[in-house]
């Protein structure tokens, strides 16, 4: 099995791991406690630990960290915790559930944006994954427009974008892309 393989098997287990854990900890909680937003807090705040720790640790090794991706993590990081925290207090103001309902409810927002909000933002562009293919040693064929990897494809059609190209259009935006890389 491909390490690739393996990442995205253990990615699909980060919900059901969290949810896990976060049964256990509201179960160890509400059984010692009353339930309160402390507690639910608290829960959450482990919760959220848990799962960056994970989701980090996880992708940390393919992802190429720029101090814009980095910029965008925190970034998504705040919109989620602000998007759960308007869930939540939506949902406690329009008593559309019971009193605590509404601190659970928008803390389950968080993770789930935050973990959709890191692929789209940790997303590798069309020139790092041409660079990554040089490295090992790979020549791709790179569609003009929304540059996915033509290689091996048997026509000179884009199966991302619909752009159909003749081979000279595809050697020339080849050459071109590689010349731009070394100047830069």
């Amino acid at each position: 099995m491909s390490v690739l393989v393996t990442r995205l098997i253990l990615a699909m287990l980060i919900f059901p791991i969290s949810v896990g854990l976060w049964v256990a900890m509201m179960s160890a909680f509400f059984y010692s406690h009353d339930p309160t937003i402390i507690t639910s807090t608290l829960t959450w705040f482990v919760e959220y630990t848990f799962i960056a720790t994970y989701w980090l640790f996880l992708w940390r090794k393919t992802v190429r960290w720029t101090p814009e991706r980095v910029k965008l993590t925190w970034l998504v990081t705040g919109a989620s915790i602000f998007c759960g925290a308007i869930a939540s207090a939506f949902i406690e103001t329009a008593r559309l559930a019971p009193p605590g309902l509404g601190t659970l409810a928008g803390g389950a927002v968080v993770p789930i944006l935050w973990v959709f909000g890191t692929v789209l933002a940790w997303k590798e562009t069309s020139e790092e994954r041409l660079e990554r293919l040089k490295t090992y040693g790979t020549d791709a064929v790179c569609c003009p427009t929304c540059g996915y990897n033509m290689t091996g494809l048997r026509e000179a059609r884009c199966p991302e974008c619909g752009g159909q190209f003749t081979i000279d259009e595809l050697l020339t935006a080849q050459h071109e892309r590689e010349q731009e890389l070394e100047q830069s």
